[in-house]
């Protein structure tokens, strides 16, 4: 059956100057409880251009963490209660790291050297599972759970974060709901339970931040839901920008970078709107996607699908190795672009795909509506993040340690659309398990990713992208066919062995021993592009009416 890996690499990492001004934690000190809360009385902790403050009491005993930020390794997902208090809810930090850094209310970062002159870009932020586990249950005598016995009560968990210049307020604040029951549908109310991206550029030119935490659980002596909070990659680098702000990764269609492009392609349309079904996208055929980019496009729909094939293999080279165009444009009366987008995925067989690592720090909680736009800066390794004629570019070097393929052996390139919902029940997620939001719904025969064409930069020209291996074992024919392939095999030596034959989505049409002369019925199979597997051997066949 297909296999697909997603890489889970710490995306992040890859961006021009991340180790010098994101703090990410992971080179602070721990000792063996696996977390600092300030007893060397320090006052706080640097990491990257922000110095955390700490405030740690004597008042009591050995003391004991009073506010400020703490940094921990905890990921204890189950246990219930202060004891628990330094653990992420989310098993980790963000990309899989292994330190975050814990909040309380009132909290304060002071910006350090850089760090002042430009805005902060933000942070990832996440509950604790000692406030998780509170709202989700209550602490009787203390807390409640939220949305009540009746699951009606308005309830919310709420971090504002605020600037600050010269010790005055000069900016407005940015809220971010860590719980929120308000909604008149329930289905809707959540607690957050991953990690979620906080833009902090609204708040522009700063030299220090305070965190601000408020619930509608309070008593006579404050807020019940305890005042935790966890962030990670604070003011972590944005990637390239939209080409109408100065884009330096955006690859114009008529850069001579390109070699060659797609020259076939086979796509499966998705819905106009995934959510009710009915009519799919219907903009554009299949051959539109293939040669040079000039606008023409085929509509994918929502999930959508299309497989393009070279006439020689993609490689990895120097740099970009490959880049994929869509139609988006500019808002030309404000900021952002309307971009439809779609995750990537290679194949060296056309049977087992890797995809790409994606990040969208888009707002995932409120949705980008039909006609809504977007911020480049926010998305990485999503095509379409370009304007209609630019390219999103891709390097297989990110690729090179998975197994499943050959690097230098690509052969076929998936384009899928991301469908851009952020309702939970039909969203598609990045790597770091965000929705990817984009314009939604777009119920109509161009909905979906555009796809335009698929331009390669570095190419294996010693080999070939021959869909049928170099030699035959099977003779199948009629080849096209309507109905039924009969298949023969010119090497008895493989009689018993196992015959598979997939889809060009990977998906597993036919499963049977080799007996020498075999029929496969085809009759209900959808127009397309297949692949008979016998041994180490494939050989391409396709459907037709």
């Amino acid at each position: 059956m297909k296999k697909l890996f997603t890489s889970l690499l710490l995306l992040t990492q890859s961006v021009v100057g991340f180790t010098q001004i994101t703090s990410t934690f992971e080179s602070l000190p721990l000792d063996q409880t696996g977390y600092w809360i300030g007893a060397d009385k320090s006052g706080g902790f640097t990491d990257g251009n922000a110095y955390f403050k700490n405030n740690y009491s004597t008042e009591y005993g050995d003391g004991y963490w009073e506010g400020g930020f703490a940094y921990s390794n905890h990921t204890d997902v189950t246990t219930a209660g202060f004891t628990n208090q330094y653990s992420v809810y989310t098993g980790s930090g963000v990309g899989h790291s292994g330190k975050f850094a814990i909040g309380k209310d009132q909290a304060i970062v002071q910006l350090k050297n850089e760090a002042k002159k430009s805005p902060v870009t933000g942070f990832y932020v996440a509950n604790t599972t000692y406030a998780v586990l509170d709202m989700k249950n209550g602490t009787p005598t203390i807390s409640k759970k939220f949305g009540g016995a009746s699951g009606n009560d308005p309830d919310y968990f709420q971090l504002a974060i605020t600037g600050f210049r010269n010790n005055a307020v000069i900016s407005d604040t940015v809220k971010i709901k860590l719980a929120d029951y308000t909604f008149t549908d329930n289905a809707k109310d959540y607690i957050l339970d991953r990690w979620k991206w906080v833009d902090l550029r609204p708040l522009g030119v700063v030299d220090s931040l305070i965190f601000l935490l408020t619930s509608s659980d309070n008593g006579n002596f404050g807020m019940n839901t305890p005042n935790y909070f966890a962030i990670d990659h604070f003011n972590e680098p944005l990637y390239d920008v939209a080409v109408a702000d100065g884009s330096t990764q955006a690859l114009s269609k008529d850069d001579l970078l390109f070699k060659s492009w797609a020259n076939a392609a086979a796509v499966t349309r998705g819905y106009q709107d995934i959510a009710v079904g009915g009519a799919l996208a219907n903009v554009g055929t299949d051959d539109k996607a293939t040669l040079k980019a000039d606008g023409s496009v085929v509509s994918l729909g929502d999930n959508g699908v299309a497989i393009l094939e070279f006439q020689y293999p993609v490689m990895n080279g120097a740099g970009p190795d490959f880049a994929v165009f869509e139609n988006g444009f500019n808002n030309f009366s404000g900021p952002g672009q309307f971009l439809e987008l779609a995750f990537v995925e290679v194949s060296s067989d056309g049977i087992n795909y890797v995809r790409f690592p994606t990040v969208s720090k888009t707002n995932s909680l409120t949705q980008i509506g039909s006609f809504g736009y977007t911020d480049a800066a926010l998305l990485h390794n999503l095509a379409g993040k370009y304007v209609s004629g630019y390219g999103t570019p891709f390097d297989l070097d990110e690729l090179k340690n998975n197994t499943l393929i050959d690097v230098n052996n690509i052969t076929h390139v998936k384009i899928i659309d991301v469908i851009g919902s952020v309702n939970s029940g039909i969203a598609t997620k990045d790597s770091l398990g965000n929705p990817v939001n984009d314009p939604y719904p777009t119920a109509f025969g161009s909905g979906g990713f555009d796809l335009d064409a698929v331009g390669v930069i570095n190419q294996n020209a010693l080999s070939t992208s021959v869909k049928n291996t170099s030699v035959q074992i099977i003779q199948v024919y009629p080849n096209p066919s309507s109905n039924t392939f009969n298949i023969s095999l010119l090497n008895q030596s493989y009689v018993g062995e196992q015959l598979t034959i997939f889809d060009s989505n990977g998906i597993l049409m036919a499963d049977q021993i080799v007996s020498g002369k075999d029929i496969i019925d085809a009759s209900s199979w959808n127009n397309g592009i297949y692949y008979i597997r016998v041994g180490n051997t494939t050989q391409k066949i396709i459907k037709i009416d």
